[in-house]
C-alpha cells in the first residue's frame, strides 16, 4: 500500500504486489506533514492498494482530520483489534499449557483436547499481529483458516468430553468434519473459489449448535454444574461468530466493520480455564475423600490384625506350654517311669540284692534330676549344663574312688539353640558315658573336655568328651550290654548333634559329641528297649 498527499509519497506498507506482506490487519495512524497541506485549493489523497486474490477484507474509509480528533478514534480501534488478538493468545496459551500439565498427570482426554486446541487458536488470532507472515499468500491464509477450523472442532469435542458424552459417533463425526473442513479450505485458497470457505465457516455452526443444544438438555435436566458454565459461556461466542459471519462475511457492506470474535474467544477460554480448574479440584478433593476412607479402612484392618494376632499369639503361647508340658511328662514318663518300672520289677521279682535296688533308686533320682535341671533357664551356656552334671555326679564319682580331670574352656561361645529337650539330651548321654565309666571300666580318672572348635573342612562346633583311663573295650558297639551304644547315637541323632565312641583295651574308652550351633530336623529319640532287669542303671 502507497499514500500519496499532494502527490507527494508520504507513507507505504511493503511493496505493491508482493503477496507476503498484508497492510490491512492493524489500523494505520499516517501523520501528514503541514507543509503539503494547501490553504487555497483542495488536497488530493491517494491510497494505492495491491489487492490479493481470496482474501476477504480491503481498505475501510479513511479519516482525515485533526490530530487531536482522530488520535483517540485510532487507539480505541487499535486496541480493540490488536490488543484484543494479543490477550486472546495469552489466554490461549495460559490455559493450554494449564490443560497440557493435568492430561500429563491425569491422562484425562478432556484437559488433552484444550490443550490441542489451543496451539491453532494462537495461531489463527495471532495472525493480525503478523504484518509480514512467514509464508506467502495464499498458502499461508489456507493455513490459518485451516488452524480456525480445527480449533472450532477441537473445542466442540472438549466441550462434549466435559459433559461425558465424547463416544464413538462423536469421535467419528469430528474426523468427518476435519476431512470435510480441510477440502473446503483447499477448494476457498487452493482453487481460488471464495465460496468453498464460506461454506466451510457455515459447517462449523452445525456442531457448535449441537454441543450448545446438548448442553442446555443437560442444564436444564439433569441441572450439571458443567453442563450450566459451557451454556453461560459458549452464549456470547456462538453469538459473535454468527454476527461476523452474517455481517462481515457475507454481507457486501462489512468494509470498515470489526470482528468481535476473538474478544467473545478470550471470554470463552478465561471461563473454560476456570471450569477445567474446579473440575481438577473436585477430583483432587473426591481422590483425597477416597485416600481418607482407604486410610481409615487401612487402620481399621490394622486394628483388626492386632487383635487377631494378640489373639494368635496368645494361642501359640498356650500351645507352646501345652507342647511344654507334654515334652516334660515324656521326658518323665520315659526317664523316670522306665527306672521305676524296672524297680518295681526287681523288687517283684524278690531275688536282687539290695545294692541293686539301691541303684536301680539312684538311678531313678538321676532321671528326675536331670528332668529339673533341665527346665532350668541356661541362656546357651554350655558350661552351666556341665558344672550341674558334674555336681550331681561328684560325690558317686568320688565314692568310687574316681577323681575327676575338667579341661572345661572358660569362654565356651553360646549356643542359641541350646533348648531343655537338648539340654535333657546331652545330661542323658554324658550320664550314660559316666554310668559306664562307674561300673565297668575300672579307671581311677576321668577327663571332661569341653571346646570350640573351627576348619576349612567343617563349621565351628562344641566338642565334648568323656575320657577314661579304664580297661577299655574290644568292642564299643556292646558297650552297656549291646544297647548303651544304641540309645546314646539315638539321643544324638535327636538333636542333631555326632557321636563317636573309641576305646583300646587297656588304655580306656572316649566318647566324643559334636554339638552344631543349629540342630538338625527334630527327631524323636528311639534308644533301644532296656532289659525288664538290667545290671546297670538305664537312661
Amino acid at each position: 500500500m502507497e499514500i500519496f498527499v499532494g502527490g507527494d509519497l508520504i507513507a507505504h506498507r511493503g511493496v505493491l504486489g508482493d503477496s507476503r506482506h498484508d497492510a490491512t490487519k492493524a489500523p494505520l495512524w499516517v501523520p501528514v506533514p503541514a507543509s503539503l497541506l494547501s490553504t487555497t485549493a483542495p488536497t488530493v489523497l491517494v491510497v494505492r492498494v495491491a489487492v490479493q486474490p481470496v482474501r476477504w477484507g480491503g481498505l475501510a474509509a479513511p479519516r482525515f482530520g485533526p490530530e487531536v480528533n482522530l488520535l483517540p478514534q485510532y487507539r480505541e480501534r487499535y486496541v480493540w483489534r490488536q490488543w484484543g488478538a494479543v490477550a486472546v493468545v495469552f489466554a490461549l496459551a495460559l490455559t493450554g499449557v494449564i490443560a497440557g500439565g493435568l492430561w500429563h498427570l491425569t491422562r484425562e482426554p478432556v484437559y488433552g483436547y484444550f490443550a490441542l486446541c489451543a496451539p491453532f487458536g494462537m495461531l489463527r488470532y495471532g495472525d493480525r499481529l503478523w504484518e509480514v507472515p512467514p509464508l506467502g499468500w495464499p498458502l499461508w491464509g489456507g493455513i490459518v483458516a485451516f488452524s480456525l477450523t480445527v480449533h472450532m472442532l477441537l473445542l466442540v469435542r472438549f466441550s462434549l468430553a466435559l459433559l461425558g458424552r465424547d463416544g464413538i459417533g462423536v469421535r467419528r463425526g469430528f474426523w468427518a468434519l476435519v476431512v470435510a473442513e480441510a477440502a473446503l479450505v483447499w477448494g476457498g485458497y487452493g482453487m481460488g473459489k471464495p465460496w468453498c470457505w464460506t461454506a466451510g465457516l457455515a459447517l462449523l455452526f452445525v456442531p457448535s449448535f449441537w454441543a450448545y443444544a446438548v448442553a442446555a438438555r443437560e442444564a436444564l435436566v439433569v441441572r450439571q454444574p458443567e453442563a450450566v458454565a459451557l451454556c453461560l459461556a459458549s452464549f456470547i461466542p456462538i453469538g459473535a461468530g454468527l454476527y461476523d459471519f452474517l455481517e462481515i462475511r457475507v454481507s457486501t457492506e462489512s468494509v470498515g466493520r470489526s470482528s468481535y470474535l476473538p474478544l467473545a474467544t478470550m471470554l470463552f477460554v478465561l471461563l473454560m480455564g476456570w471450569l477445567i480448574l474446579s473440575r481438577y479440584a473436585r477430583q483432587v478433593r473426591a481422590y483425597q475423600a477416597l485416600s481418607n476412607s482407604l486410610d481409615e479402612k487401612v487402620r481399621q484392618r490394622e486394628r483388626e490384625l492386632e487383635v487377631s494376632y494378640a489373639l494368635l499369639q496368645q494361642e501359640h503361647e498356650q500351645h507352646a506350654a501345652l507342647q511344654e508340658r507334654q515334652r516334660i511328662m515324656r521326658d518323665i514318663h520315659d526317664g523316670v517311669g522306665s527306672q521305676l518300672v524296672g524297680l518295681l520289677s526287681l523288687i517283684g521279682k524278690g531275688r536282687s540284692s539290695r545294692a541293686a535296688l539301691r541303684e536301680h533308686a539312684h538311678a531313678a533320682l538321676d532321671e528326675l534330676r536331670m528332668a529339673v535341671d533341665a527346665m532350668q533357664p541356661v541362656d546357651g551356656d554350655l558350661a552351666t549344663v556341665l558344672a550341674t552334671l558334674r555336681y550331681r555326679l561328684q560325690p558317686r564319682l568320688a565314692a568310687s574312688g574316681i577323681s575327676v580331670d575338667w579341661q572345661v574352656d572358660e569362654e565356651l561361645p553360646t549356643l542359641d539353640s541350646l533348648t531343655p529337650h537338648r539340654v535333657l539330651q546331652i545330661q542323658r548321654i554324658l550320664l550314660e558315658a559316666f554310668t559306664n565309666v562307674l561300673r565297668h571300666a575300672q579307671a581311677s580318672t576321668v577327663r571332661v573336655s569341653a571346646r570350640h572348635e573351627a576348619g576349612p573342612s567343617h563349621p565351628p562346633h562344641l566338642v565334648l568328651e568323656i575320657a577314661d583311663n579304664g580297661v577299655g573295650m574290644r568292642d564299643p558297639a556292646h558297650m552297656h550290654g549291646g544297647q548303651g551304644l544304641a540309645n546314646m547315637r539315638a539321643r544324638a541323632q535327636a538333636i542333631g548333634a555326632q557321636l563317636d565312641v573309641t576305646s583300646v583295651p587297656g588304655q580306656g574308652t572316649c566318647v566324643r559329641i559334636a554339638l552344631l550351633g543349629e540342630p538338625a530336623p527334630a527327631m524323636p529319640a528311639t534308644p533301644a528297649p532296656a532289659p525288664a532287669a538290667p545290671a546297670a542303671p538305664s537312661m
